[in-house]
């Protein structure tokens, strides 16, 4: 397995500098934009919230298409632009209000990330406008189809499938025997769960 970013963290109890040195993990080239491997490589491809910080999907979904092998699967699991919370800032449908009279609201409210602590209302509400405006991109299904078939002929959301095998959303596929529309609800609501196949 191989990863790669646009940069690497430091983290306790994952040594980056090492799996960097043995090519594990690998720097994303971004004059021109190119995923560091080559044409054909990947049999399976998995994103986990990575996309809702892509903010060229045109040609992130082509080096994708590029690196994959024909009859190579991709799995790519974000946030929907509709949670009612968005995942870094915490602040209610900052996802589509991301004004800095909303955020800043919120932050009066105290609404904190982890690395926000001991900021003031007016701190927390400029870093989450500047950290929405420069590294979310939310972009509708409609939009995320456009872009995904402009490159895939098979494209598909199977959130039933990744709620069945989910500890945490098990309870949710088993109550959608009953409700089937509760893993659109899912997927609108809280995470979009994307398949891509390349043919022969």
């Amino acid at each position: 397995a191989y990863g790669c970013d646009i940069t690497f963290k430091s983290e306790a109890n994952v040594d980056t500098d090492s799996m960097h040195e043995k090519k594990l993990i690998r720097l994303i080239n971004m004059e021109p934009y190119s995923l560091p491997f080559a044409d054909n490589t990947f049999d399976l491809i998995i994103s986990n919230q990575v996309f809702e910080h892509v903010q060229n999907y045109s040609e992130t979904i082509k080096e994708l298409h590029r690196i994959l092998k024909p009859e190579g699967s991709a799995i790519h699991i974000f946030p929907s632009r509709y949670s009612p919370i968005e995942p870094h800032v915490y602040v209610p449908f900052s996802s589509i209000v991301n004004s800095y009279p909303w955020l800043l609201l919120w932050a009066f409210f105290g609404v904190r990330n982890g690395s926000q602590s001991g900021l003031s209302a007016k701190e927390v509400a400029i870093n989450n406008r500047n950290y929405l405006r420069d590294n979310t991109n939310y972009l509708s299904k409609r939009k995320i189809n456009q872009y995904f078939k402009s490159y895939f002929e098979s494209v598909e959301y199977c959130e039933s499938l990744f709620l069945k095998y989910s500890p945490r959303g098990l309870h949710i596929y088993n109550l959608s025997k009953l409700l089937p529309f509760l893993p659109a609800l899912y997927g609108h609501f809280r995470m979009r769960v994307l398949i891509t196949r390349l043919p022969k």
